[in-house]
């Protein structure tokens, strides 16, 4: 009898203790809204880890005469991390395998690290605190020189369509703005890379890249998007020498498809198809297959 007058006041006791909270991403922010990695509303603590998978390819120059063909499958990892309601910080890291073939039928295959991208992203207005309704942020950060030098069996270097990064210090600006209304919601971003001297004294050509997206979600686990994606980018040079092929613009049509199929868990599948090419030189650009999954800690 004893032992029960000691041990019901304790399980009571245990019971009524205060714990730490546990709960969603969505709870915690406030909306339902499935983002991809870098989209996200932000709250102090989120964590998230994502991957994703890219397989495309670009071939330049004239079929027959001086035509190089590239051919990559990319994997990024990446890690988010908001220490404050206002602040994310993020680092991707890329690994890759690329294949160059020109009209020789000469083929170079490297395979590794790519070059790292580090930022922070600062959320300057939200309307209010808990499920704002629109976001702005402002992203600083910078791609850094994390890829070897890839040789062949003799030691000498391949060429540099065949390398995995530049191998320079490369600054990023951006600004993003997100809305979001019941079933539908809105991104709007762009980003500029201002490229420094790397691998060989090449530097590639300053870019701004730009995104403008439309989501529709009926249903907290899936959503279609709709975006259009546009990079418009300068000639690079070697050692001062300009190369202008390549440079120009060019816009993507970028279907996805998001769903989530588990608590915490957002998967996308999607394309990238170019629909308007105003690039100099011989550019053919094939469409961008992309998936990758994003997880909430």
């Amino acid at each position: 009898m004893w032992k029960s007058c000691i041990i019901v006041p304790l399980l009571v006791a245990a019971f009524l203790t205060p714990r730490e909270g546990l709960a969603c991403a969505t709870c915690a922010c406030g909306d339902p809204t499935l983002t991809s990695m870098g989209t996200e509303q932000p709250f102090a603590g989120r964590l998230r880890f994502a991957a994703q998978m890219r397989a495309w390819g670009l071939t330049t120059g004239q079929e027959s005469v001086d035509a190089v063909a590239l051919r990559e499958l990319r994997m990024d990892l990446s890690v988010a991390y908001a220490p404050l309601p206002w602040l994310f910080l993020s680092a991707t890291l890329p690994l890759q395998a690329r294949t160059v073939r020109d009209v020789s039928l000469a083929r170079e295959t490297s395979w590794g690290l790519g070059d790292m991208e580090v930022g922070a992203k600062v959320f300057v207005f939200r309307d209010r605190e808990f499920s704002p309704d629109h976001l702005l942020g402002v992203f600083v950060g910078a791609r850094l020189p994390t890829s070897p030098t890839v040789s062949d069996r003799d030691g000498r270097p391949l060429s540099l369509d065949a390398q995995l990064g530049t191998g320079s210090v490369d600054p990023i600006l951006g600004l993003s703005y997100s809305t979001f209304r019941a079933d539908w919601s809105f991104v709007a971003s762009a980003t500029g890379y201002l490229p420094t001297r790397g691998r060989e004294g090449f530097r590639a050509g300053a870019s701004l890249r730009s995104t403008l997206a439309a989501q529709y979600q009926p249903n907290p686990r899936w959503a279609l998007r709709l975006a259009v994606d546009g990079r418009l980018e300068g000639p690079s040079d070697t050692l001062g020498i300009q190369d202008p092929e390549g440079s120009g613009f060019i816009a993507y049509a970028s279907p996805d498809v998001l769903f989530s199929p588990a608590t915490d868990v957002v998967v996308e599948l999607g394309v990238r198809v170019p629909v308007l090419k105003l690039l100099r030189g011989h550019v053919q650009q094939t469409p961008i297959l992309q998936a990758s999954v994003a997880y909430d800690l």
